[in-house]
């Protein structure tokens, strides 16, 4: 999240990897297989030549927090396949949960993935830019917006 950050705070200017690695106190390496995952899932592109880097494929109002935890996870879980994603997981010492076909714990955590998904898919980067008070209060609104429509 800080990488998309950085990218988000630089107003389209590519950024270098060693850039962001020294900002965010992380090593070369690790931002860039970072970066990659973001480009192959398109919430970033490349920009080659003598001022290329790293850049924001769209908005940062564009870019929700929840398609950016998708897209950063090692086994990202989609909300539409969540059963086979959740029990997939876990399945112990087998290649498949013994559970699949009747599981009690299950519904507990599709309703808790599917309610930090909801709304992690609310917020926004840009929600995220700007000192943390400030940032603070965007979390609070979008929060209070959803209690009433939730009303």
């Amino acid at each position: 999240m800080r990488c998309l950050l950085q990218l988000a705070e630089g107003d389209g200017t590519p950024m270098q990897i060693r850039s962001i690695a020294g900002r965010e106190g992380l090593s070369q390496d690790y931002v860039g297989k970072i970066l990659t995952r973001l480009r192959k899932t398109g919430l970033v592109k490349s920009v080659r030549g003598l001022n290329g880097g790293y850049v924001l494929a769209k908005k940062p109002a564009e870019i929700s927090i929840g398609a950016a935890m998708r897209a950063l996870s090692e086994h990202p879980i989609q909300t539409d396949h969540l059963k086979r994603d959740l029990c997939g997981q876990f399945p112990g010492n087998r290649k498949e949960c013994i559970h699949l076909r009747g599981c009690n714990v299950r519904q507990v955590w599709t309703m808790v993935m599917l309610q930090i998904y909801k709304n992690l898919n609310q917020i926004s980067l840009s929600t995220l830019l700007g000192p943390e008070l400030e940032v603070q209060n965007n979390l609070i609104k979008i929060m209070k917006k959803e209690e009433v429509m939730a009303a």
